[in-house]
Parts: structure tokens; sequence; C-alpha cells
């Protein structure tokens, strides 16, 4: 129930176009995450999925994470990104955000912070 909320308030914000708004479910489902023991945390990556918070498997697209990801605002990108790196660390997690083998939102995240992703890559 608490899911669906936060997904109502994510889709009412991104259509009032509230970045502020958008920026705080995206926090509070991020600090919610981070909360929660990592063992346990797949159970709430799951429920994210569960939910679709990003409506990919309802719209058969990425549209609406890719709305908000096309938005140009330093605060938001964090924010969603962060919460993409959440919802990824599952394996369940990542065929979410390659929904039809379709690697657009990883493309678009790598795109979005080129240089963490090249400081991540060269650490290992």
């Amino acid at each position: 129930m608490v899911m669906q909320e936060h997904k109502t308030k994510l889709i009412a914000n991104y259509n009032e176009k509230n970045i502020d708004g958008i920026i705080e479910v995206l926090l509070s489902l991020r600090v919610n995450a981070l909360q929660i023991a990592p063992e346990l945390r797949k159970n709430l990556v799951y429920e994210l999925i569960r939910n679709d918070i990003f409506n990919i498997t309802e719209n058969e697209n990425f549209d609406f994470l890719m709305g908000i990801l096309n938005i140009e605002n330093n605060s938001l990108r964090h924010a969603i990104t962060s919460l993409v790196s959440v919802i990824a660390s599952t394996l369940k997690g990542v065929e979410y955000l390659i929904f039809k083998n379709k690697m657009t939102v990883i493309e678009k995240v790598i795109k979005v912070n080129p240089v963490i992703f090249s400081y991540n890559v060269h650490r290992f």
C-alpha cells in the first residue's frame, strides 16, 4: 500500500512538473532501501518491481522513466540514478530495467553519470 502511494505521488509530481516533489519521492524510496539490512533489501526491490514503480511493464515502455532521466536537474538525476542503482542490485531488478531486452535505461544512466561509471569501471 505504501509503495502504491509513492508511485501515485511520483506520477502526480511528474505530470505537474514538480521537480522537488519527484526528488522527494525518489529520495524517500532510496532512504527506505538503505535503512533495510542488505540481505532483506531484495524484498524492497521486488516490491518496487511488483508495483511497477516506473510504469515499465504497465506501459510496455520506458517513457515515464526516460522522461525523468531527461530532466535537466542535478539533484533529480542523482535521486533517480540512485534508485535505479538500488533496483539494479538484484537480477529481477536488472530484468525489470531491461524490459524486453532493451538497454535504453542502462545506456541513459551511463550517459547521465559518465564520470561515476568510468570511475567504477576503472577501479576494478
